[in-house]
């Protein structure tokens, strides 16, 4: 079962994203997760580096196919290399406590294409779980219904937007989904219509397919 979640089976959230606190930028900026010791691919990407600090322990960075890196830190032992080609169900570390850390756990954070500390997005939104502490299972969250979908870009909507059954907004069928819904670009730039581009979507939470206008993910 592939998904966007580093861990399998039961787990919790420890510590939400963003979360005010005496971080270095003023904030979490990623997602605390407990649960199963073995951390697994959150994407198809590449290990693009492996190292020690004393913030982040043992930590992978993974490049992911949408150019935003992947950090996995804390970890007690790391199972993958870099270059390495990795998928969502590459195992690539165990978890563990090193660095600044008050107990075993994962912070999973996701960088956007600078790479640099505190320039990141929610993870939670991308991992489709709610960005709140509390406990949750990997079973719920399985993105292996269409196979297509484990090669495309996850994207995030940035304002409320219709799924149409047709590229275009003349006598289609629409169905609004809410900012945040996050889905998968089949097909990007299928048609121009009305003024828009369309891009053929899968809907992440319910595996919907449609057409979207390509102007409204984040």
């Amino acid at each position: 079962m592939a998904t966007n979640i580093p861990l399998t089976g039961e787990f919790r959230v420890t510590c939400e994203y963003k979360r005010k606190g005496n971080w270095a930028a003023g904030w979490h900026t990623g997602i605390d997760l407990v649960g199963s010791d073995t951390i697994y691919g959150t994407c198809d990407g590449q290990v693009t580096k492996i190292g020690y600090d004393k913030s982040y322990g043992n930590y992978i960075v993974v490049k992911a196919p949408d150019g935003k890196f992947h950090w996995f830190c804390h970890l007690s032992s790391v199972t993958c290399s870099v270059g390495q080609k990795i998928e969502r169900t590459t195992k690539i570390g165990v978890m563990g406590s090193t660095g600044n850390s008050t107990g075993k756990h994962l912070h999973f954070e996701i960088r956007n294409s600078s790479n640099k500390y505190a320039d990141t997005c929610n993870p939670a939104d991308y991992m489709g779980i709610p960005n709140k502490v509390g406990g949750y299972n990997t079973s719920n969250y399985s993105i292996s219904g269409n196979s297509n979908t484990n090669t495309q870009v996850l994207k995030t909507l940035a304002r409320n937007t219709n799924l149409r059954d047709k590229p275009t907004t003349q006598g289609s069928n629409a169905t609004l989904y809410l900012a945040n819904t996050t889905l998968y670009v089949l097909e990007s730039g299928v048609a121009k219509a009305d003024g828009y581009t369309w891009d053929k979507v899968h809907i992440r939470v319910n595996g919907k397919e449609g057409y979207m206008i390509n102007q409204n993910y984040k």
